[in-house]
């Protein structure tokens, strides 16, 4: 049995962002939009990168795992697990970077797939996969799910519209291309 409170003791220190592991907010990401139910062992809702990265070292230190979590709209229980939960949508959210002339976008996990359109339709753009959860689904989410949607064979799903990632593993390296 690890000791969950020194996890969250540890976390508090290094985290800019919230922390909670009180029994409410485990409850509260206990579940997703699929009909699973696991209990997290707490929640970090991260501000930037250097709270995810405190995180996973943290979690390192523990033995833990991470999970990261978006809108929470999967339907297979990819949100859900015995881990410390990564909540994205609350900071995270935002378009750092938008390039009309190459047709990319730089974004943050936790940006919601039509607040991302919104962004970029007044300059003829738009992040294609046509998905019915659009109004809460994260990017990050819709990545790591590689979500399409009724359209997929005009619009093509996620990954079509990926260039790069950076992304932070358990050795706290990672960027792809």
């Amino acid at each position: 049995m690890k000791d969950y409170q020194a996890i969250a003791a540890e976390l508090e220190k290094r985290v800019e962002g919230e922390v909670r592991f009180d029994r409410y907010s485990r409850l509260l990401y206990s579940t997703d939009a699929s009909m699973y139910e696991i209990e997290p062992i707490g929640v970090v809702i991260p501000r930037h990168k250097g709270d995810v990265q405190a995180a996973i070292e943290v979690a390192n230190r523990f033995g833990v795992p991470i999970l990261p979590r978006g809108g929470g709209t999967a339907l297979a229980g990819q949100t859900v697990g015995h881990a410390i939960v990564l909540d994205f949508s609350k900071y995270m959210n935002r378009v750092l970077e938008v390039n009309k002339e190459e047709l990319w976008c730089r974004v943050q996990p936790g940006l919601v797939q039509d607040e991302l359109n919104a962004h970029v339709r007044s300059q003829g753009l738009l992040f294609g996969p046509d998905t019915s959860t659009s109004n809460r689904a994260t990017i990050g989410g819709m990545i790591g799910n590689n979500s399409a949607g009724a359209h997929s064979l005009t619009y093509g799903k996620t990954l079509d519209h990926v260039l790069e990632l950076t992304v932070y593993l358990s050795s706290l390296a990672g960027r792809t291309g």
